[in-house]
């Protein structure tokens, strides 16, 4: 019975054992380490089912044989992996040929394991170079074009009808005494807004001087009736600071600009729209020549909420200010407000289609539109249509300049100060 036990333990050992050459090769297939030989030469952990009785002889016996088994089976294998070895290296070195290598890689697999939530990381055997180069590229990871960028999310810009003028009210909400160069003056605080409420209404500061030259030019063009009974205050030479000088101007400014908005011919003359945004639209055309584009841009915002509420989006000089707008948004790369204004832009356009000054900044603007679209997420589709229609009447596009190059052309050779009718 011993010797036949033995048997079976050899007998399981060597169909167990797997040479050397089969194990390098499932190795490299599926980078799992060979098994050890000593768990094979181990007996069974259960020693519970072997016979251990006086018959057959003691465990110690038992145990013995199986060391001195264990052993000459491991110097046997030990001596085969040497041979093999040898040959190898002779095989290898009695040939010129490039051996080839057989690839375990699958597209499939690639697929399976690369891609995750949609995308897939580049693979680090495209590029060529070091190892920290095939690291970063490893890490890299390329949006298919069949993702879309979730769109951002653009607040939109509160207007008024698009063609039905409002009433409007003012209101001067503050003076304060200013020092500028040496000299003091007081400025008051202008709230321009719908009457019907305003979620953004328009804000500017005007001296005395600004309101007592817009009464002058009234009485030059109407009779003094127009006004009523209004009474413009006068001007003190001394205590033009106190308190009570500056509360009564207050008062009196925000009758007569109310006086101004219940008349027609005083709302939309051009006297009024200088005095409305002509310091600030001169500070920005001085601003944009000189290429400070984030300090122009306040300032023409401010205009355009004066504008669309004083004559409404469909008004070309609403079309020029947002134009404007939009070029010195998206030169300081602040696209999400450039793209806010474009969608007023886009409107303008519709609204004046045929103008000039359409034809002027048309595809410049366009061109801008479609660029902000895409770098936030949103559809360009409506402004490469129109781009292809007009590329299908004959109108080349791709040689027009940028929308801020066409505004800067436009004052480029004009004076800061020069008057702009309305």
């Amino acid at each position: 019975k011993l010797i036949l036990l033995d048997s079976l333990l050899q007998e399981n050992f060597q169909t167990s054992f797997v040479p050397t050459c089969f194990l390098a090769k499932m190795m490299t297939e599926t980078d799992c380490p060979p098994p050890s030989l000593e768990e094979h030469a181990r007996p069974p952990d259960n020693p519970t089912n072997l016979d251990t009785t006086d018959e057959i002889g003691t465990g110690d016996d038992l145990n013995e044989s199986g060391d001195d088994t264990a052993d000459r089976e491991h110097n046997v294998s030990t001596d085969a992996v040497h041979s093999d070895q040898e040959v190898r290296e002779e095989e290898l070195d009695c040939t010129d040929d490039v051996p080839e290598i057989n690839s375990t890689l699958s597209f499939k697999e690639d697929n399976e394991a690369e891609r995750t939530n949609g995308q897939r990381k580049v693979e680090a055997s495209s590029v060529s170079g070091g190892g920290s180069v095939r690291g970063r590229m490893k890490d890299t990871i390329v949006r298919p074009a069949s993702v879309p960028v979730k769109p951002v999310e653009i607040k939109p810009v509160h207007i008024g009808d698009q063609k039905l003028r409002s009433k409007l009210k003012f209101e001067v909400v503050t003076a304060k005494v200013v020092e500028e160069h040496g000299k003091k003056h007081v400025t008051y605080t202008v709230m321009m807004k719908r009457a019907g409420g305003e979620v953004h209404p328009a804000v500017i500061s005007r001296r005395y001087n600004d309101f007592c030259y817009l009464y002058e030019r009234i009485l030059c063009t109407f009779h003094p009736s127009i006004l009523g009974e209004f009474q413009f205050p006068k001007k003190v030479l001394i205590g033009n600071f106190k308190a009570e000088v500056i509360t009564e101007r207050t008062d009196a400014f925000h009758k007569f600009l109310n006086l101004i908005a219940q008349n027609d011919k005083l709302l939309y003359s051009d006297y009024f729209h200088a005095f409305l945004c002509s310091d600030e639209q001169n500070e920005a055309v001085s601003y944009i020549k000189l290429g400070q584009y984030s300090d122009a841009a306040p300032l023409l915002e401010t205009i355009f909420y004066i504008r669309e509420k004083l004559v409404t989006i469909s008004h070309v000089t609403v079309l020029e200010c947002v134009v404007e707008l939009v070029a010195c948004l998206a030169a300081i790369e602040a696209d999400e407000s450039a793209f806010r204004y474009s969608l007023v832009a886009a409107q303008c356009l519709q609204l004046l289609h045929g103008h000039p000054e359409v034809d002027r900044v048309r595809i410049p603007f366009l061109k801008l539109a479609v660029s902000l679209a895409v770098s936030l997420g949103h559809d360009p589709k409506p402004y490469n249509k129109q781009l292809s229609e007009l590329r299908y009447s004959g109108v080349k596009t791709d040689s027009a300049p940028s929308l801020l190059e066409v505004v800067r052309d436009k004052y480029i050779h004009t004076a800061t100060r020069t008057a702009k009718p309305w």
